[in-house]
């Protein structure tokens, strides 16, 4: 209870959004006076206080003034209740024949006090509406005292600003001292029946050695790049002997090593070598996908301990449906070898940056698209769109999931915003963008627990949305 209570008096009682009109008090034509105005969005409420002094205003005395303000925008207006000052006679009669007042159901009815100093404090709520973000108050005065109220004049006292603007923690990611990347790919290069050397032009060759070339020019080519390592992993497919698959995956493996290096005059010390004999995991996932007739079964065989040569002559023997269409849309598809470029990309400064995100984006870390971000007008398209491309390269970042998050919800874009809140993590930062992600949807008891946590771990910007609630 004590710590509640404390987070509570941190926070203070409400936020206030108005942009006062004028700094001093306005004078009505009347005489009357309005200062210490105050437009409030609580929750769905706009709350309007002000004080109107009457000091300097003249009433005669079988007279009323009627004060009525007004909230008034482009796409609407609502009026508010409003004040009727009487003379000393008018207020007689009204005290004498009830409540007959020239304003229909005032918020306040007073009489006018000659002797001394006379403030009224006016203060009404309202259901907030989207128009209100940007409404100016006037306050309409009927002189004639006539109860013309359509024709009274409005005099401009402040201008609103209610919209909910939140306040949003951006998170700076940490720095790579090394920024290393991979490119990955796999080729399913053919080769003549237990050959091992490559010929560039044998069936689909050409082909698959083209996606190789591009991988590694892609890399290469780049003057901010520098290659570090390969790896390159050959499977063969279950058929024939595991001896001889042992031998064709190996040395196919080989023959990729040295047509790259020949092709691109690499150092051997460069490469790591591995090999499958027998893709036999290959073969399940594929089966799994199937339709194949008695799939359990071969699935049951597929993933026995039996030894390799023993599980493929018996999937021959008692499938024989089955594997004659492996063989023929399966198996091929398992000869493959798979190729992973490691290399390291050199840091850039802010500028250079700028340069970057738009030709090679994914050459930069999140550190350095954050500040190529701080370069913008927060809420900018540019701005927004540095935090795209990072939750884009870095998808499960919570880092970048925060940081996108938050420019979408800056523009009150909530429904896009969700899905990266689900990967920004659990920081004060992620908690509080989520309680604005409530407010701005109008669960506003859904977002109190999560901006008093944040707030209680310290981050300002959760106690500045909490004012609200």
């Amino acid at each position: 209870m004590k710590t509640l209570l404390s987070i509570l008096a941190f926070l203070g009682l409400h936020i206030i959004y108005i942009i006062p009109g004028q700094v001093c008090a306005q004078a009505l034509q009347s005489g009357a006076r309005v200062s210490r105005i105050d437009i409030d969005r609580v929750r769905d409420s706009v709350v309007v206080s002000m004080d109107i002094v009457l000091d300097s205003m003249e009433v005669r005395s079988n007279r009323s003034v009627v004060l009525q303000p007004l909230l008034v925008a482009t796409a609407g207006k609502q009026w508010l209740p409003a004040v009727e000052v009487m003379g000393r006679r008018r207020h007689l009669y009204y005290e004498r024949n009830g409540e007959l007042t020239y304003a229909d159901n005032p918020l306040h009815v007073v009489k006018k006090d000659k002797d001394g100093g006379q403030t009224v404090a006016y203060r009404t709520a309202l259901l907030y509406k989207p128009w209100m973000d940007q409404a100016k108050l006037t306050v309409s005065e009927d002189l004639c005292g006539c109860g013309q109220v359509q024709n009274m004049r409005q005099e401009p006292v402040a201008q609103a600003d209610v919209a909910f603007r939140p306040h949003l923690a951006y998170v700076t990611p940490e720095a790579e001292t090394q920024k290393e990347r991979a490119l990955q790919g796999t080729a399913y290069l053919d080769f003549p029946v237990n050959r091992t050397e490559i010929y560039p032009d044998y069936r689909r060759n050409p082909a698959e050695l083209a996606k190789i070339h591009a991988s590694i020019d892609t890399v290469r080519n780049d003057p901010d790049v520098r290659v570090t390592a390969f790896d390159l992993k050959g499977y063969a497919s279950p058929e024939g002997t595991y001896a001889l698959n042992t031998r064709l995956a190996k040395g196919r493996t080989k023959a990729l090593q040295r047509y790259v290096t020949d092709r691109y005059a690499l150092s051997d010390t460069l490469f790591h070598l591995d090999y499958e004999p027998e893709n036999w995991e290959g073969l399940r996932d594929y089966v799994q996908q199937t339709g194949l007739q008695n799939k359990d079964e071969i699935l049951a065989l597929i993933g026995s301990s039996e030894e390799p040569d023993a599980k493929e002559a018996r999937l021959r023997r008692e499938h024989p449906q089955a594997y004659a269409q492996l063989l023929r849309e399966c198996y091929p598809g398992l000869r493959r070898t798979n190729y992973v470029i490691h290399y390291v990309v050199r840091g850039f400064n802010v500028e250079e940056a700028k340069r970057v995100i738009r030709t090679r984006p994914q050459n930069l870390s999140l550190q350095e698209m954050f500040a190529v971000a701080q370069t913008y007008e927060p809420g900018s398209r540019e701005f927004n769109q540095v935090f795209d491309v990072a939750v884009r390269l870095y998808p499960d970042e919570p880092v970048a999931n925060l940081n996108a998050a938050n420019a979408l919800l800056e523009a009150g874009l909530v429904e896009q915003a969700l899905p990266f809140l689900r990967k920004a993590g659990d920081s004060p930062e992620a908690q509080n963008a989520r309680g604005v992600a409530l407010i701005l949807q109008g669960r506003y008891d859904e977002a109190q627990p999560l901006l008093l946590e944040a707030a209680e771990a310290g981050l300002e910007a959760a106690g500045a949305n909490a004012r609200i609630l």
